[in-house]
């Protein structure tokens, strides 16, 4: 019962946990995403930048295709927010392919959303470019496919840019007084002051009487909800409507509050824009030549730069091509060589099996000659030696010899007949060397105990078996020892035995008795060794 209850603290902890884990990683990712479209301290978009590349780079690892495109949308926000528009630009073609990775029964609603806000992005990248004929191209595409009202009037509302750019200013007119009056039925104070500031602004070129009464209520508006990006887009609509009107004091106004505000949220670009609308103030001809100077500059800086970014695309598109070719060339040789493979390591377990047969076919053999020789021959010559034992004295030498020949068969059915190995080998080896005990020989082991034997199978262990069965044969035959010292060793998974014995040793010409050890451990690829010398005794070193 106690077991019981502690899992289940156990299991309580680990979901609170789980779910507190959970719930602060999503609520990272809100107030991440927060900053990027709202910041409000200096160091806001480093901190989302740091935040969404940690990200990005994690799911990236992970294989998380989604998660790396939403890191990598904020990526992207960061960077047209700070200016950089040709890594905008990138992060959002990067993204595009991205989202070809996601696997088919995804949820198609997001992607289809995600893929319209890329192209919004990149439409207003083109812009920034001025390349209006494409950044519209790319919106009318994006406007077919978008069914969210906030899409539709995010990119109405960058088309309205594009044309007032163009000097189609009742076309831009038109899409700002639609959109301005839409956010005012939706209570969107945001998108209220949006409209509002780019509709007034628009009208300040127009000419129109109400503009700057506009472009003063959507500074109220970014103020009181705190946008400070906002609140510098209004600052600089108005200096540009002051300086249209040659109002030099709001000018010099308003371009103080710009450039404070652009400290605040440590944007260059709007700082860089405060300064040059204070150098305009001016009315030397030498800085307004300057300023155009430096405008036409920059101007063809930027067309060298995007022309540089094509050729790079253009590059590493074909660098991809190459690689997956390259990549698919690699997988078929990988293949090739799998098959490969496959092939021999069938050839070499065909050859185990069918030597592994050949192994049990001899076993077999073995088993029905010993049989043989002791249910005909021997039972035969015991017949013959019962007979003869009643008859006259001269036979008795006859019956001697039989009696021999009798004790050998006997010997040769015992030696080849059948080996029981499934029950405890050990017992097994032990029982044989008791055979071979005598009065005149002594057949010790030493280690025998420490072996693992399991680890043979038991055509392995039948072998084994043999081979001491006849290395003890040859001794009892030939050797006339008087000790014999089996010693056991085992390192890791192989098995060391050392043969020694006292007797007359030889000089090592192999008889049936030698060679067929060596054949039984070359059929179980184990090795046997051999060394003697006459009067020397006999060593032998079988591993296994």
């Amino acid at each position: 019962m106690k077991t019981t209850i502690t899992s289940f603290l156990f299991f309580c902890f680990f979901i609170l946990v789980m779910d507190a884990s959970y719930s602060q990683q999503t609520d990272s990712l809100i107030y991440y995403s927060k900053i990027v479209s709202n910041p409000v301290q200096k160091n806001d978009l480093a901190r989302a930048y740091r935040f969404f590349t940690h990200k990005k780079n994690k799911s990236s690892r992970n294989h998380i295709p989604t998660e790396e495109v939403y890191a990598n949308q904020h990526l992207a926000d960061i960077q047209y927010n700070l200016g950089y528009y040709r890594e905008s630009e990138r992060l959002n073609l990067e993204s595009l392919k991205l989202l070809d990775q996601i696997p088919p029964g995804a949820d198609e609603l997001w992607i289809n959303n995600t893929k319209i806000k890329i192209l919004n992005d990149l439409g207003k990248n083109h812009a920034n470019k001025k390349d209006f004929k494409e950044a519209l191209k790319i919106y009318d595409k994006a406007l077919k496919t978008a069914t969210r009202q906030s899409d539709i009037q995010a990119i109405l509302n960058n088309k309205a840019y594009i044309f007032e750019k163009q000097n189609l200013w009742q076309k831009a007119l038109d899409i700002y007084r639609t959109l301005y009056h839409n956010s005012i039925k939706q209570n969107d104070s945001s998108k209220t002051a949006r409209y509002l500031d780019n509709l007034s602004f628009l009208k300040s070129q127009m000419s129109l009487p109400d503009a700057e009464e506009g472009l003063l209520q959507a500074l109220q508006i970014h103020v009181k909800e705190n946008h400070k990006m906002g609140t510098a887009t209004s600052y600089m609509h108005l200096l540009k409507h002051y300086q249209k009107n040659d109002d030099t004091l709001k000018m010099t106004l308003y371009s103080d509050s710009l450039i404070e505000i652009s400290k605040k949220i440590a944007n260059i670009e709007i700082k860089e824009i405060a300064l040059k609308l204070k150098l305009e103030v001016s009315n030397s001809p030498f800085i307004k030549k300057y300023l155009n100077f430096t405008d036409s500059i920059n101007l063809a800086k930027d067309i060298r730069r995007n022309q540089f970014n094509y050729y790079v695309y253009q590059y590493e598109a074909k660098e991809k091509d190459l690689n997956k070719s390259r990549l698919q060339n690699e997988r078929l040789l990988y293949l090739i060589i799998a098959i490969g493979l496959i092939f021999v390591a069938l050839y070499f377990i065909l050859k185990y099996k069918h030597k592994k047969e050949k192994i049990q076919q001899v076993y077999h053999t073995e088993v029905r000659i010993s049989r043989k020789i002791h249910d005909e021959v021997a039972n035969d010559v015991y017949h013959v030696m019962t007979r003869l034992q009643d008859q006259s004295e001269e036979n008795k030498t006859l019956l001697d010899d039989l009696e021999n020949i009798y004790n050998r068969t006997r010997d040769i059915s015992k030696e080849n007949s059948s080996i029981d190995v499934s029950t405890n080998y050990q017992d097994l080896l032990i029982d044989l060397f008791l055979s071979y005990n005598s009065k005149d020989v002594n057949v010790m082991t030493k280690d025998l105990h420490r072996i693992d034997w399991n680890q043979l199978n038991d055509v392995k262990k039948s072998t084994m078996y043999r081979i001491f069965q006849e290395l003890l044969t040859n001794m009892k035959k030939h050797s006339k020892a008087t000790a014999v010292v089996f010693n056991f060793g085992q390192e890791h998974k192989k098995i060391i035995v050392n043969y020694k014995d006292n007797g007359i040793g030889s000089d090592l010409k192999k008889g049936n008795g030698l060679q067929n050890t060596v054949n039984r451990m070359e059929s179980i690829n184990g090795t046997i060794t051999f060394e003697s010398e006459v009067q020397k005794g006999f060593k032998v070193l079988i591993t296994i």
